[in-house]
């Protein structure tokens, strides 16, 4: 496992969101010194209407005139505030391939939660959820305007290999922060006890051994992972797993919710099926999915974005031209022009 993140992709259709999701992927690059590479995709088939009239290529042409002069102005500011030199560029096509494909050359991919009303690209649901699904790195997705680096980061786990891999991320990807680390236990033996109408007593002292027993797998686990305990705060919930560690989150004031996937097809473990639509929809911060690490994808990641490199022509921004613009409080000033 890698201590940092050494390329960044950020996505984003121009909306509020998803300028946060840049912003956010700005000051990650800032922090990890790691490459960043913003992308905008846009669908031919929402261009349409126009091509009816004019020349087919006409319209499309435009837009992607002005996404890439707005990505350039972006560029610009982000070197200003945070002294990172972006890369930008604009694909045209279907935006869940052009990501998928992208993503192969990042550490980490930073999307915004939603999108505009009419562009689905980005929207949780639709293209987003399914990258969620199938990505295999890490994704970031971003719900707050950015204001500070992360400072209380929540763990769930379910003593899975995904959920270990999503602790090692957390602890060595997010230096600084407060850890806690949290299990949510639905108990179905409790349940049968219940319905059995035995003694309130006798359910009490089950209920204590099964918690005793949660915290400390909990901490075998972060012993085991080799991270340092003593850094780490723990806790349990009970009840459904999306709910529990809903309401265990926001209590905390979190503002970074890492949680790992199983495979390619869900997003496994606590977060399986309808649980991760809870948790992705109904959390007030920003969440990281992690995928259960196979061997040597971060490596594979970083050859293929030197492949890129090679192969693109992504526009970078000037160097020597930025000032600090201190825009990172402010509304979005880098959105394209709408044509009349």
């Amino acid at each position: 496992m890698m201590n940092s993140f050494k390329s960044i992709l950020a996505a984003t259709d121009f909306s509020i969101d998803g300028n946060n999701a840049v912003r956010r992927a700005a000051l990650l690059a800032h922090e990890h010194g790691a490459r960043l590479h913003i992308l905008h995709v846009l669908k031919a088939s929402g261009c349409k209407p126009l091509r009816d009239w004019f020349s087919p290529t006409i319209d499309i042409e435009l837009k992607a005139a002005q996404a890439r002069a707005a990505l350039r102005r972006a560029a610009v500011e982000i070197l200003g505030a945070y002294d990172v030199t972006a890369t930008v560029e604009v694909a045209v096509g279907d935006p869940f391939t052009i990501l998928t494909q992208a993503s192969q050359r990042a550490d980490l991919v930073v999307i915004g939660q939603r999108g505009h009303g009419r562009l689905e690209a980005l929207l949780i649901g639709r293209t987003a959820d399914r990258l969620l699904r199938t990505c295999r790195r890490p994704v970031l997705v971003v719900k707050k305007a950015v204001e500070l680096p992360y400072r209380q980061v929540f763990m769930p786990v379910d003593f899975t290999a995904a959920s270990d891999t999503a602790l090692q991320v957390a602890a060595r990807w997010v230096p600084g922060a407060r850890m806690h680390v949290f299990h949510a236990v639905d108990s179905l033996q409790e349940s049968m006890l219940r319905r059995a109408a035995v003694a309130e007593s006798i359910i009490r002292d089950v209920r204590l051994r099964e918690e005793a027993g949660a915290q400390a797998r909990m901490r075998r686990t972060v012993g085991r992972l080799g991270l340092d305990s003593t850094q780490l705060s723990f806790s349990l919930g009970r009840g459904p797993a999306g709910i529990a560690t809903l309401q265990r989150a926001q209590a905390l004031g979190s503002d970074l919710i890492v949680a790992g996937k199983q495979g390619r097809s869900t997003l496994g473990g606590f977060l399986l099926g309808s649980v991760s639509g809870r948790v992705l929809s109904g959390s007030d911060c920003d969440v990281l999915i992690v995928p259960r690490q196979r061997d040597g994808w971060l490596s594979q990641a970083a050859a293929a974005h030197m492949r890129h490199e090679g192969e693109t022509q992504a526009d970078a921004a000037g160097a020597g031209e930025a000032k600090p613009l201190h825009w990172i409080h402010k509304t979005a000033r880098f959105l394209p022009r709408k044509t009349s």
